[in-house]
């Protein structure tokens, strides 16, 4: 009987014990943020366990069965960052409901810090409509096509890369119906390219180093000075942090391309670097069959070093560099084969070389704002050869800037003084009269911002340029921003602009830069102005489904724009009979219309429908004083984009799909529809991150409306149409980014397909 009793208390005993050891944690899941909506269908899962639950209808999570000790609990939800919470068991046993709350994505991205309006402004605070490509868009949508970043562009409202060379594959940014010659395009707030190297300066610009990009639409000279007509483009780099960053990237594509690139940062005290490099080798292939290549021959290498210095707890310096080295050349398939004569050897040979620096230096004064001091130098070459041309030349130029910036209860000031020179001296080519130029031009100009309460904030501007040629021109500019409610948000853009005149249009482009004259003296800069109106209604979550609605009207008018007047020559014994000079119109340039988006979430599913309608044209007179009214050519009047992406855990998906409505070419004529179709995918696992990618899948290129060279009379010096869509078919690419950094003693959370946060209490 003893030994009865003896077995049963020794076994009530160990089902206490196990009884005890078995807990439960129960909490509500919620949004961060002033609403706070629950959370329903979060995922709570207990680290190391196979433990995992769903919250229920009210946002509440229940588990059960939990070991003793401490554990870590990991929440999610599709479309928020995850958050990991240590809890040490057991509790007590009057423990409170525990209350989680997960930050949104989206809600992330409203907190970029604009840097483009120098106010150092949040993106929902800033009156300018600055439309913020966050860093897990780039990276993201950087896979796509590893070598530049035009396909990260194109997927925004009111941006169409068009194609300028049908057989050398250089590209230009048209913004708001306006072609690329009115778009400023910076990193870091520095200019990269316009002028002669704005015609490659696309393609030459690798994403692996970026961290946003910011878009300003329409007129903001203001800001930057000349040539932002249309806009701003301002390309955002990665800053260093404690933990290292190694990154690795190899991408391969159907067509025999290949892109390899690195990515290393790191910040080890009062010191930082940053060093970026890419390569990227491209055959040439002729995809239509009609003895021409249009994806040409290409070899390119990048490299970019940054350094980063704290001298002080107040003072900071930033100085860097970027060479880019680029050779590409287009030709027919007999040029290539090694079998071409004197009816069918033309070949476009393009050689590059791009050099910057940079020289950031930033002291702050604690409450009496922050002295600034920045400059930048770029020098471009680009020698352009034809079988019966040479075109060579070399471009010099830099900017230079001071401001003072002072931010006082409602008040933001910014005030400075810039000088910008750009030169272009034209080399030992086929010209006889050489196209040189030399602009200096200095600027004063003052921001001021004043926020009336939370809901209200005005902004003013005003800048006075003086350029050695073509002497004073001055900016205002002003912006106004509204909250009416936690909904619906509106914006209002006025500006000016201007841009200095030179031979370096679209048309020059189009003719290789033969029997191109130089701009004469008669000829004055392009002036313009315009202004954006937004409204922007983020409805309230309802059952996790977050919808937004933005719709943005703009109008941009420029006065006496310049135009390509072309004649015949009589005496033209080469084939060469077309002459091209630029004059001031007499008469106005007007680009106007409206964006509208509707993005919708619901917990791994984004969608994204856009709409753009633009009604660009110009509106001349004659010599004999009658306006005539005209289309302005390659400008799509409707464009409609489809952007779809589910995630779930590591593994994404999206599609995109464009349509461009047809185009008038300068003959008259009209252009065909354009449909073009893609599918990315993207694995994330651990230190690994696996993507490929389909494009053009329904194969739509403008050749198979008909040829895009003609014979003149022969290949030797053939004719080309004007390009407007797609020349490549299917593209297939695939590719694999390793996170060295994982490695280190210093982890980064590289724990899915985009980077997520992670927050332990």
């Amino acid at each position: 009987m003893k030994k009865v009793i003896i077995i049963f208390c020794l076994g009530l005993c160990a089902f206490c014990g196990s009884v005890s050891a078995q807990n439960t944690f129960k909490a509500v899941v919620k949004s961060s943020g002033e609403d706070s909506d629950l959370l329903v269908g979060a995922a709570a899962v207990v680290i190391g366990t196979e433990l995992s639950v769903i919250a229920d209808t009210n946002g509440i999570v229940t588990i059960g069965n939990i070991p003793d000790g401490e554990q870590v609990i990991e929440f999610s939800y599709l479309g928020y960052f995850k958050k990991k919470v240590k809890v040490f068991f057991p509790q007590p046993v009057k423990a409170q409901l525990n209350e989680i709350k997960l930050v949104s994505q989206a809600l992330e991205v409203e907190d970029v810090v604009v840097t483009t309006t120098r106010n150092y402004q949040k993106a929902e605070y800033t009156p300018t409509q600055v439309d913020v490509i966050s860093e897990d868009q780039v990276e993201e949508n950087s896979h796509d096509k590893p070598s530049d970043v035009s396909h990260i562009l194109r997927e925004q409202t009111g941006v169409q890369i068009q194609r300028t060379s049908a057989i050398s594959g250089t590209m230009g940014i048209r913004l708001q119906g306006l072609s690329s010659d009115y778009v400023q395009i910076l990193k870091d707030g520095f200019p990269l390219f316009g002028g002669f190297s704005n015609v490659v300066g696309i393609t030459q610009i690798p994403p692996l180093d970026l961290q946003q990009i910011e878009i300003l639409k329409g007129p903001e000279s203001t800001l930057y000075g000349g040539d932002a007509i249309a806009g701003v483009i301002n390309l955002i780099s990665k800053q260093a942090t404690e933990k290292p960053v190694y990154d690795i990237m190899f991408n391969g594509e159907s067509a025999t391309a290949f892109d390899g690139g690195f990515y290393a940062s790191q910040k080890i005290k009062w010191f930082a670097f940053t060093l970026m490099g890419s390569y990227r080798y491209q055959k040439e292939k002729d995809w239509s069959g009609y003895g021409f290549t249009e994806t040409p021959l290409l070899q390119r290498y990048t490299v970019s070093p940054q350094l980063y210095f704290d001298l002080s707890p107040h003072a900071k310096l930033n100085i860097g560099g970027n060479y880019t080295h680029e050779a590409r050349t287009g030709a027919t398939d007999a040029y290539f084969n090694g079998t071409s004569d004197s009816t069918n050897n033309y070949y476009e040979r393009n050689l590059s070389g791009h050099a910057s620096s940079n020289f950031k230096f930033e002291y702050e004064f604690g409450s009496r704002g922050t002295l600034t001091v920045k400059d930048a130098f770029n020098y471009f070459t680009r020698n352009l050869q034809l079988p019966y041309y040479l075109f060579a030349g070399t471009q010099m130029a830099s900017a230079s800037e001071i401001n003072y910036r002072v931010a006082i209860k409602k008040n933001d000031v910014v005030v400075g003084l810039d000088f910008r020179t750009d030169r272009f001296n034209e080399g030992a080519d086929s010209s006889a009269t050489k196209r040189n130029y030399s602009f200096l031009t200095g600027g004063v100009f003052a921001q001021y911002m004043y926020h009336f309460n939370t809901k209200t904030t005005i902004e003013a501007g005003f800048r006075i340029d003086y350029n050695n040629q073509y002497k004073v021109y001055p900016l205002p500019h002003v912006a106004l921003l509204r909250k009416w409610n936690d909904v619906f948000t509106t914006r209002f853009n006025f500006g000016m602009g201007y841009k200095l005149p030179t031979i370096f249009q679209a048309e020059s482009e189009e003719a290789r830069f033969v029997n191109v004259a130089p701009i004469a003296a008669g000829v004055n800069p392009e002036l313009s102005f315009g202004g954006t109106f937004n409204w922007k209604a983020q409805l309230p979550n309802f059952n996790g489904v977050h919808v937004t609605i933005n719709q943005l009207y703009f109008f941009t008018q420029i006065v006496h724009p310049l135009v390509a007047d072309t004649t015949t020559l009589a005496n033209c014994p080469d084939g060469n009979c077309i002459q091209t000079s630029y004059q001031n119109a007499n008469g106005y340039t007007q680009s106007a219309g409206v964006e509208t988006g509707f993005n919708l979430r619901y917990r791994g599913l984004e969608t994204g429908l856009t709409y753009t309608l633009t009604d660009s044209h110009n509106k001349n007179r004659d010599i004999l004083g009658n306006p005539v009214l005209s289309t302005n050519p390659l400008t799509a009047k409707h464009i409609v984009s489809i952007l779809a992406g589910y995630e779930i855990k590591n593994f994404f998906i999206g599609i995109d799909c464009y349509y461009y409505s047809p185009v008038k070419l300068d003959d008259g004529s009209m252009g065909k529809s354009i449909w073009e179709v893609g599918i990315s995918t993207q694995y994330a696992y651990k230190f690994l991150l696996l993507f490929a990618n389909l494009e053009n899948i329904a194969d739509i290129r403008q050749t198979s409306y008909g040829p895009i060279v003609y014979p003149n009379p022969t290949y030797a010096h053939p004719q080309f149409a004007e390009i407007y869509g797609p020349l490549e078919g299917r593209l297939f690419n695939a590719g694999i980014k390793i996170h060295l950094g994982y490695f280190s003693k210093k982890k980064s959370a590289y724990t899915g397909v985009e980077k997520l946060k992670e927050k332990d209490i």
